[in-house]
């Protein structure tokens, strides 16, 4: 199909840039809503961040939660010893973890719900790759 009209060009293009668009708006909107810190500024704190990390500080006390939420891949660090139960999303699997002072773990991007199950506060620093 020939097109003879740089108009039309020019209005297709405009339309690739406009789906673009509302599409990365979108992905915003729906990242920062999941974003922890956002969700419970009460017990997460964004500690260190430039372009290629955000470093948290994660302290929740015994029986507290934060609702669904994600994170980024990366490393946390157990600060303190603590029980945790996580929901995960999408599948619904519900996760008990024991977790000891300094620990190390990767993980990838997870959206979950995850609360401390324990008698102990949960101390953790986390480091998501961006």
């Amino acid at each position: 199909m020939k097109i003879k009209h740089p108009r039309t060009y020019l209005s297709i293009g405009l339309c690739i840039v406009l789906v673009g668009a509302v599409w990365l708006e979108r992905s915003f909107a729906q990242s920062e809503e999941l974003d922890p810190v956002k969700l419970a500024p009460d017990v997460q704190k964004v500690v260190f961040e430039n372009a290629l990390v955000r470093v948290t500080e994660e302290r929740m006390p015994p029986g507290r939660g934060v609702q669904k939420h994600r994170h980024y891949r990366g490393i946390t660090v157990a600060l303190a010893d603590y029980e945790m139960e996580q929901k995960m999303y999408p599948s619904g699997k519900i996760i008990h973890s024991n977790r000891h002072f300094g620990e190390i773990n990767w993980t990838e991007t997870v959206i979950h719900e995850a609360r401390n199950v324990g008698t102990t506060n949960q101390y953790v620093v986390r480091i998501e790759l961006k």
